[in-house]
């Protein structure tokens, strides 16, 4: 690609983001990166305990400390990193201070680092400190996206509500984490409300989040737009799922109809994405989709399970959401190094969407898509026959997936650095 055909598409292309708005990469990567930490952890305690896990013994602290290595460790803290560079971007408000960013990191890792270890080890008063510093982390963290949403200019639609809901959804997880703590100690009365609490962690937030982040992304990479698609549907089917899971407290048959419209909700987002995908102008089709829609069969699994209901839910919901990360990651991540090397090159802004395109791997998505349902069949089966050797094998996938997306972002940077001269003719200023 030359210095002209740079400009020329830069010229004809009118992205729908405002990449200028976009801060410096050091806090989304603190996030992504000490995300992929908590994750290799995760995989080391369930290969270290696999007996334990495939015997379903899911009520022991070093078990529960591995699920919360998974999502307050990994999903959460991916999930705060990209929104922390995606929401300033697509909704052209002003990103959150480099040193105000990193004080809310660091408050979050050390609450989390204090938690996590106080419950593997049963010291209930770290856990109880490592809980207060995550919480306050939340919140400001929270108040950071809801204030820029309530700034941003942009129009008001399902992306936005998704976003505003998956927040809040965030933030009724730990309030009902808290509300089990004090119920071990006699100051609350419904002690049993695990499920609901994890539901809520996997639907009311991280699954609001990826349904909204994907009304952008998808047709980003297919070069398509949602017309004539109703994306508020799988939300509200995702939120009246949430709300009987939420009434099951009170009759717990009702967590059945929980699974039936959660099916209904992937099924929803599945036809759409298909749709929107379908009518794309790219010239041919993204390897990410791949990856993107295994995850969602897996997810899919996961509702039928949950109208059992069966812990297998859990698991395959885990299993799809991390390959929904990590397929999407295929694609984000280049971007932000892209748009940092952008940052010190002239021309026009846009030129990051072309520069990503050359650090792009087709290959990745399709090794996740089958990672991915590899290791949630693997697992199914493991817990299913107490094999503790498939669920090591299960653990041994996730150290393959966590190593497969550091290749791949050797080879992005490596591929980067060799279109500098090439495309600009210059080199970036150190």
């Amino acid at each position: 690609m030359t210095v002209e055909e740079i400009k020329q598409q830069g010229r004809q292309y009118k992205p729908t983001i405002n990449i200028g708005q976009a801060p410096h990469m050091v806090v989304p990567m603190l996030y992504i990166g000490s995300a992929y930490l908590f994750l290799l952890l995760a995989a080391i305690v369930l290969f270290t305990h696999a007996a334990d896990v495939a015997l379903s013994d899911f009520s022991l602290p070093i078990v529960i400390t591995m699920v919360h290595l998974f999502t307050l460790g990994f999903l959460s803290m991916t999930a705060m990193g990209v929104l922390s560079q995606w929401v300033p971007v697509v909704f052209d408000v002003d990103p959150v201070g480099r040193r105000r960013g990193v004080v809310q990191y660091m408050l979050y890792t050390l609450g989390f680092m204090l938690f996590a270890w106080g419950f593997s080890h049963e010291l209930w008063v770290l856990v109880a400190i490592g809980g207060a510093f995550l919480a306050l982390a939340i919140v400001l963290w929270s108040n950071n996206v809801l204030g820029q949403l309530k700034r941003s200019k942009k129009s008001r639609d399902a992306m936005f509500y998704g976003i505003v809901g998956a927040v809040l959804g965030f933030n009724i997880t730990w309030l009902l984490g808290l509300s089990m703590a004090f119920s071990f100690v006699g100051w609350w009365p419904f002690l049993d409300i695990l499920r609901i609490h994890v539901a809520t962690a996997l639907t009311g937030w991280i699954g609001l989040l990826l349904l909204s982040v994907q009304l952008k992304l998808n047709p980003m990479f297919s070069m398509s737009k949602l017309d004539r698609v109703r994306p508020a549907i799988p939300m509200i089917l995702t939120v009246l799922g949430l709300l009987a899971a939420w009434s099951s407290a009170v009759e717990p048959l009702l967590f059945r109809l929980s699974g039936v419209l959660w099916a209904a909700a992937v099924a929803v987002s599945i036809v759409q994405s298909g749709l929107v995908i379908g009518r794309g102008k790219s010239p041919r089709l993204d390897s990410v989709f791949l990856g993107v829609m295994a995850s969602w069969l897996l997810l899919l699994g996961a509702a039928f399970f949950a109208v059992v209901p069966s812990p297998l839910a859990v698991v395959l919901a885990l299993w799809g959401t991390m390959g929904l990360i990590m397929s999407y990651q295929a694609r984000i991540i280049p971007f932000m190094l892209a748009l940092a090397v952008a940052k010190r090159l002239p021309g026009p802004p846009a030129k990051a969407f072309f520069i990503a395109q050359t650090m792009h791997s087709r290959i990745q998505p399709v090794l996740i898509a089958g990672l991915m349902l590899l290791g949630g069949a693997v697992s199914v089966w493991g817990i299913s026959r107490r094999s503790s050797l498939a669920i090591e094998g299960a653990a041994f996938i996730v150290l393959l997936v966590v190593l497969s997306q550091f290749v791949n972002l050797g080879i992005s940077v490596n591929r980067g650095r060799r279109q500098k001269h090439p495309v600009t003719g210059i080199l970036p200023k150190n």
